[in-house]
């Protein structure tokens, strides 16, 4: 790998260190390799929230690059530690299902289970694998080290299960799956789904929204529209407001399109 890049994913957020620990670790053993940091804002614990953020960013970074991503509640107990090889790129991170989107859409050609303790820090702490252990493989990795080196063949990954939007005759049933920054509801309804289909609305919790919009400039501020958002899945927005506010919504609320 020419000027390997290895980005950085986690729940930790940036007040108490832990974040530096993480690069201080990649950056002693490899000084040339890049590291971007690309959230540590993913809300504690959401390990879900942790998978759908990476299925957002990616595929947009270049081959060979090293996603390292660390939301973990059960760092400590049986999980494994995974290093995973796509045809494109490397994943190193728990067992917990945060590869599930990944899995789904990467051709995925080697999977490892972390063993080989030569790439791990000394006497690994049992509460940060993320500095002990995933931040020295990514590093080791970034170095050319083959991926065999670090422990032995997984069979596959653990996946979350994402529930599937059900379609009945001119009625397709979904539910939110994740709320951004902004209060966009993002639901599990794939544009794909709505092809040489015609939306009459959709309804969200008891609250029919007919505004069915391209871009969030269409939706009339601080109004409701529902748009297919970047993540290629169909979203519920207010212009420069929150829909989770507006919708007094959250993940799991049901929504339901229909079709003229």
């Amino acid at each position: 790998m020419r000027n390997p890049i290895i980005t950085l994913t986690t729940d930790f957020k940036t007040k108490d260190g832990y974040v530096g620990a993480i690069k201080g670790v990649i950056k002693r053993i490899n000084p040339k390799v890049e590291v971007v940091d690309v959230s540590h804002q993913i809300e504690a614990f959401d390990v879900l929230g942790a998978a759908f953020a990476l299925n957002n960013f990616y595929r947009y970074f270049p081959r060979g690059t090293i996603h390292l991503v660390v939301v973990d509640p059960g760092v400590g107990s049986p999980r494994e530690p995974l290093l995973i090889k796509s045809e494109d790129f490397f994943f190193v991170g728990p067992d917990n299902g945060i590869w599930s989107f990944v899995y789904q859409n990467e051709r995925i050609t080697e999977i490892i289970a972390l063993t080989n303790k030569k790439y791990f820090l000394a006497e690994p702490s049992s509460t940060f694998h993320a500095r002990d252990i995933f931040a020295p493989v990514a590093a080791y990795l970034s170095l050319g080290i083959k991926v065999g080196e670090f422990g032995n063949p997984a069979k596959e990954c653990f996946k979350l299960i994402i529930p599937e939007p059900e379609l009945k005759r001119k009625v397709l049933l979904g539910q939110v799956i994740h709320i951004d920054h902004f209060g966009n509801l993002i639901t599990n309804i794939g544009a794909e789904l709505l092809k040489n289909n015609q939306i009459a609305g959709m309804m969200v919790g008891t609250k029919w929204i007919k505004r069915m919009v391209r871009s969030y400039f269409e939706i009339p501020e601080n109004q409701l529209g529902v748009l297919v958002g970047s993540s290629g899945f169909l979203e519920i927005a207010v212009n420069q407001g929150s829909a989770q506010k507006v919708l007094k919504s959250r993940i799991g609320t049901k929504v339901k399109i229909s079709f003229k």
